[in-house]
């Protein structure tokens, strides 16, 4: 394996707390827990260009041929800094950097992002099936891959207490291990924000999945 995932959910807990220390910093009227899922991506993908290379949005290579619009996508794939990914949506040219790497050597993350309370402090009916179905439907996705070697699920979740948490990544797992998604040991990072809406804490929970 290429990658660290105890380093990676450090990196992670990192780019998170840093955000929330600059809101703080700015007494901003929003908080972390106001970005929606795109957003934290994009927070994400940034706060990670220190540490390694980031393609966002990558066509999966097994729909290679396929028009672009109908092409699945991999919310973020990570690569050694210096060797950036070779993106097959397009020809190469002359002017591509060198060290391009290919989809075997990238960490492929699919992340997702749940938020126990909306906007109000009202708590949100769809908690737990936004990290239970659809996530184990991206897991398959990836499973299937044959070019991919290396992936994961990195899950950002804003709710009240890590003891909640707690027993919610419990349950998950139990999801997980129901749908015979093979998923290896999780790494779990909390870290406190301020509180607006009900969350006061976020957590990074990061598994490595097993490619098939």
């Amino acid at each position: 394996m290429n990658f660290d995932f105890f380093t990676l959910a450090d990196h992670v807990e990192r780019v998170l707390r840093r955000a929330e220390e600059e809101i703080r910093v700015e007494q901003a009227v929003y908080g972390l827990d106001a970005k929606d899922e795109k957003a934290i991506q994009s927070l994400l993908a940034d706060g990670l260009r220190s540490d390694y290379e980031v393609a966002r949005e990558v066509h999966y290579p097994s729909s290679n041929g396929a028009k672009l619009t109908h092409r699945r996508r991999c919310d973020l794939v990570l690569t050694p800094k210096g060797r950036p990914l070779r993106l097959d949506s397009r020809p190469p040219t002359l002017f591509d950097p060198p060290g391009e790497v290919g989809a075997e050597a990238g960490l492929w993350l699919e992340v997702k992002v749940a938020y126990q309370f909306r906007e109000g402090g009202v708590r949100h009916g769809g908690y737990g099936a936004q990290w239970r179905g659809a996530v184990v439907d991206d897991l398959r996705k990836m499973e299937s891959e044959e070019k991919i070697r290396e992936a994961g699920l990195l899950l950002i979740v804003f709710n009240e207490s890590t003891d909640v948490l707690g027993k919610d990544l419990e349950l998950f797992e139990d999801v997980l291990a129901q749908k015979q998604v093979l998923a290896g040991f999780r790494q779990v990072r909390s870290t406190d924000i301020w509180e607006r809406n009900g969350h006061r804490v976020v957590t990074v929970a990061l598994w490595p999945t097993v490619q098939r």
